[in-house]
């Protein structure tokens, strides 16, 4: 009988010697609200690149007499010009003066070389009201109004530097 029990102690020994050499199976504890995650890339997402349009030009003129323009009376004095693209438009700027004024223009491409970019100012009954910029850069004259003739008679251009 002796014989018996130790064998069968020997079989109870290797059988537990085996269950220790095998993995014990992982339990996984989970929090109900959790600060951190293990696998979360936590580099702070990239900012989205607002395009910045430059303007296209950029230059000051000098209003010798007050003129009107989309509306606004513009004093005498000195005023930035700025002309910007917006989609397959083209918007002016002038300011100055405490006044702001941005306006839709109309581009015609001109063949010839004007001297300079200028402010191009009709003289008519009611006062002096600005019907264009030339922009010499762009090789254009820029028209406030769609309708306006283009003739230069009564135009006057006022250097824009």
């Amino acid at each position: 009988m002796k014989m018996t029990t130790v064998v069968k102690a020997s079989m109870l020994t290797a059988a537990l010697g085996l269950a220790c050499l095998l993995p014990a199976t992982a339990r996984a504890q989970s929090d109900a609200m959790p600060d951190e995650f293990a696998f979360v890339d936590t580099t702070p997402a990239a900012q989205p690149v607002v395009a910045i349009q430059a303007a296209n030009f950029e230059g000051k003129i000098s209003l010798p007499y007050g003129v009107n323009c989309a509306g606004k009376n513009l004093k005498a004095g000195e005023y930035l010009v700025s002309v910007k693209s917006e989609g397959s438009s083209r918007v002016v700027a002038i300011h100055g003066r405490g006044e702001n004024v941005n306006m839709r223009v109309r581009e015609v491409r001109v063949n010839q070389a004007a001297s300079h970019s200028a402010l191009l100012v009709r003289k008519s009954g009611e006062g002096r009201k600005v019907e264009a910029v030339y922009v010499e850069g762009l090789g254009a004259t820029l028209y406030l109004n769609p309708n306006t003739n283009r003739s230069a008679a009564g135009v006057e251009r006022l250097p824009i530097s």
